[in-house]
């Protein structure tokens, strides 16, 4: 019986330990950050229940909705400029399609603000982008 217990544990056990550790984690890899601010010019404070939803999208096709690659969102602490960090997998990004940033802030899931022009960006190159948003009549 030990025999059997030590045979399993020489060729079942180890072998895959030793597999498991010496295989890289592509995951964690692939994950990049893009970072930047929104703000806006109206001189009002935002309400404590105020969301910022930041998204990168795939806008290659005009006559489709834009794919979402990353979506986050922020409760501002404190007033615009809103700071934000977007994780998306960079093996989403595919080579000869076009990627915006796109934000809102909603009150009570009621928009308030948004972005009303494309902010396009290379994802994978991009530095700190600042998103100016325009407030929504009601």
């Amino acid at each position: 019986m030990l025999d059997r217990i030590a045979e399993f544990f020489i060729f079942g056990f180890a072998p895959l330990a030793v597999g498991m550790l010496a295989t890289p984690d592509f995951s964690m890899a692939a994950e990049q950050t893009l970072t930047g601010e929104a703000t806006y010019r109206e001189r009002i404070a935002l309400p404590p229940n105020a969301v910022l939803t930041v998204q990168l999208a795939d806008v290659s096709l005009a006559d489709a909705p834009a794919a979402v690659v990353a979506e986050r969102e922020f409760r501002p602490a404190g007033q615009v400029p809103v700071k934000f960090e977007l994780k998306f997998d960079s093996s989403a990004i595919q080579p000869k399609m076009t990627y915006a940033l796109q934000a809102r802030i909603t009150v009570d899931d009621k928009l308030m603000f948004i972005n009303d022009e494309r902010l396009q960006v290379d994802p994978l190159t991009a530095g700190p982008q600042k998103i100016m948003l325009k407030m929504v009549k009601n």
